[in-house]
């Protein structure tokens, strides 16, 4: 369902918190496409990296994010909040555990 007022044709921005595959921005273009509402684009709080911006890109969806986890790990680390070897492990983790390379 789409509340608020708008006319068809009418371009929209679509906010999230967090994206890993990107699936759920994509559900929510279909939702908004059928309302008759253009959305091409978005901005993301944080990006996993886990192909999400690389599955948007192929089904011509523009994202940009604020922040992504690699950006998140070096400054927790130079914080001290957590160490080198956790950081090349996440790092590790996400890079195998891409879901759109």
């Amino acid at each position: 369902m789409v509340e608020g007022i708008f006319e068809a044709g009418e371009s929209c921005l679509i906010i999230e918190d967090v994206i890993t595959t990107g699936g759920s921005i994509l559900e929510t273009v279909d939702i908004l496409n059928k309302a008759g509402l253009k959305a091409t684009e978005g901005v993301v709080l944080l990006d996993r990296q886990q192909g999400g911006h690389i599955n948007l890109a192929n089904n011509k969806f523009n994202i940009r994010s604020v922040f992504n986890i690699s950006e998140i790990l070096q400054t927790l680390e130079k914080a001290g909040d957590i160490d080198h070897d956790t950081v090349e492990k996440t790092l590790k983790f996400i890079d195998e555990n891409k879901l759109f390379k």
